[in-house]
């Protein structure tokens, strides 16, 4: 049954609105009315929306039309609100809700995408090796977490605690500031069903990833070509860390995976 999310298809309830942060709200782009293909972004673990908004607005510059959810547990504004909801996120919630957003895509759309940062793009592979999906794109991909955290994660997880997560990085990045140690198992299981998916994903591929994030190890880009039948479209963006789309590399980054959609729905059906 799917948890609690915000589809980027509905409005928001004015009494949900004023919970979230602003960075939040779902979000829906429709460049081109008659178009007849989707991406759904997908955001990452304590993320919003915002975080992949670069990569949203390069997809929809190119006349596809563009939604974004907010994944359940997520964007809450009030700190007591976050630890409540945040703790309350399975596997199965996510993965369920993700599958909801796509079958509202398919009700309206012939083709559907789907672009997912960190946590989101473990949930993207899983979808794609479900057979949901027309095309695929993934940035740094949380096929595998830090050596410590896989260490610790299902040792200390049948506890309930928060562990401080300050945000560090230079640029503006609206996210919880905390884990719970049920929600990191949560990712943690999502990174593992993904991985035991990857030979069933056939839809065309791409993959960025930075050889310097600090959060996902850069080998899972190898884990998925060494695992996947399919062959895939690589790129590497070195000059930024984890929150990719947002650093130094940013727009590059947005802009790689905007022509990747392109290619896959725009020029194949020019191509028919």
């Amino acid at each position: 049954m799917p948890q609690p999310y915000f589809s980027g298809f509905d409005p928001l309830p004015s009494d949900i609105e004023t919970r979230l942060m602003p960075e939040a709200k779902p979000q829906s782009l429709t460049p081109n009315p008659s178009a007849d293909a989707v991406v759904i972004c997908l955001h990452g673990f304590t993320g919003t929306p915002y975080e992949v908004g670069p990569a949203v607005r390069a997809i929809a510059d190119k006349g596809l039309s563009v939604v974004v959810p907010l994944l359940p547990g997520h964007g809450y504004r009030d700190r007591a609100e976050q630890k409540q909801k945040f703790a309350r996120i399975t596997p199965d919630g996510m993965l369920a809700a993700v599958r909801q957003e796509i079958a509202r895509a398919r009700e309206r759309y012939r083709h559907v995408g789907m672009f997912g940062f960190s946590m989101g793009g473990a949930i993207a592979l899983t979808m794609a090796a479900e057979g949901l999906l027309d095309v695929c794109a993934v940035a740094a991909p949380a096929l595998r977490l830090p050596r410590k955290a896989e260490i610790l994660i299902p040792l200390l997880s049948w506890a309930s605690f928060t562990l401080a997560a300050p945000i560090t990085e230079e640029f503006y990045l609206p996210a919880y500031e905390f884990y719970h140690s049920r929600a990191l198992r949560t990712l943690w299981q999502l990174s593992r069903h993904a991985q035991q998916q990857l030979p069933q994903i056939h839809c065309p591929m791409l993959a960025v990833h930075s050889h310097n994030d600090l959060t996902v190890p850069p080998v899972v880009l190898q884990m998925m070509q060494a695992r996947m039948a399919v062959q895939i479209e690589t790129a590497w963006f070195d000059n930024s860390g984890h929150s990719m789309l947002l650093d130094a590399s940013g727009p590059v980054v947005s802009t790689t995976i905007a022509e990747f959609f392109s290619r896959q729905f725009i020029g194949e059906a020019v191509s028919r």
